[in-house]
């Protein structure tokens, strides 16, 4: 009984000091002195409504916002994490060139975009792309619900997709369904609309397949294959972080580098037919005001929070 009173007291000491008043000490602590960082760090509208966190990125896409860095989390802050993609993969060489396309400039300030679509309509580059790049083909069907659905559409009513797969892969018994595994027929599905629709590019319209011949997604996805039949073309720099996920992938900063890299497109969305070239002043004062370098200046370059810069915009032009 001695032994087993001895016990007792220890487990219901432990429980009293580790399970109740050290987290009760350290609630105390930080609700005193850090109640903001110690609550999420939750930034609220002016009734109180939360609009986010300053330690989560979130998925800022309109020309009038600065962007975050790319989330291999989707910026699920329940599921952080990087795509632990090295140098040398394919998907990583893909996804950053599908990102450039569309906001690629040339030394002289000129969009690259165009250019691209020019190239792709200048000759039948679809399927021999998908051939020659059946990871990034494959990740392209993957990209979201409309792309799998063109994939998924188009396979219905043409069957030559699926038996050309057969064709392709004689050792293989089971054929993919094209709707719960659309990526896995991505190189025969190519090949089977540009037989179809030669020179031009698989969007979504009206729930089924359609082919265009300019866009963003174009420009992205062959962007790397103009790149390389034109290495000699003189490109602007891109900041490392604006192509780039971080380790948690819902990073809330980017380098100034990157904000000032982003201003011209914010600032001609912010001035729409106004005075841009103040407008960009003006954003770029409010960038310096925002701007930090970790350990106060000791490490690290000046970086910004997206997510209160954005904030920032939207209460200055919101008055005018």
């Amino acid at each position: 009984m001695k032994a087993l009173r001895a016990n007792l007291i220890l487990f219901v000491s432990s429980v009293v000091l580790c399970c109740v008043l050290y987290p009760a000490v350290l609630w105390a602590f930080g609700q005193t002195l850090f109640p903001t960082t110690a609550n999420g760090s939750l930034v609220t509208k002016a009734d109180g409504t939360p609009v986010g966190s300053t330690q989560i990125a979130q998925a800022f896409t309109r020309d009038e916002y600065f962007w975050p860095r790319p989330s291999a989390a989707g910026y699920n802050a329940a599921a952080t994490g990087g795509s632990n993609w090295g140098a040398a993969q394919p998907k990583l060489r893909f996804r950053v060139a599908r990102q450039l396309g569309p906001v690629a400039r040339y030394a002289d300030g000129r969009p690259v975009g165009p250019d691209v679509e020019k190239w792709f309509a200048a000759a039948d580059r679809l399927a021999g792309w998908a051939a020659a790049n059946p990871v990034a083909a494959g990740e392209w069907v993957k990209t979201g619900d409309d792309t799998r659905k063109v994939v998924a559409e188009w396979c219905k009513t043409h069957p030559e997709v699926v038996e050309q797969w057969k064709k392709d892969n004689p050792k293989l018994a089971d054929a993919p369904d094209p709707e719960a595994a659309p990526d896995a027929v991505a190189v025969q599905f190519f090949a089977s609309f540009a037989a179809a629709h030669p020179r031009a590019f698989p969007a979504l319209a009206d729930g089924k397949a359609a082919a265009v011949t300019t866009g963003a997604d174009l420009q992205g996805v062959f962007f790397d294959a103009w790149l390389q039949e034109h290495p000699q073309a003189k490109l602007e720099q891109v900041p490392a972080d604006a192509v780039t996920a971080s380790g948690a992938g819902v990073d809330p900063h980017i380098t100034m580098r990157n904000a000032r890299w982003q201003l011209d497109r914010v600032a001609a969305a912010r001035a729409g037919s106004g005075d841009a070239a103040a407008v960009k002043k003006r954003i770029e004062a409010i960038l310096e005001a925002k701007a930090f370098a970790p350990l106060a200046g000791l490490v690290g370059e000046p970086l910004v929070n997206v997510l209160e810069v954005n904030l920032a915009l939207d209460a200055e032009y919101a008055r005018r």
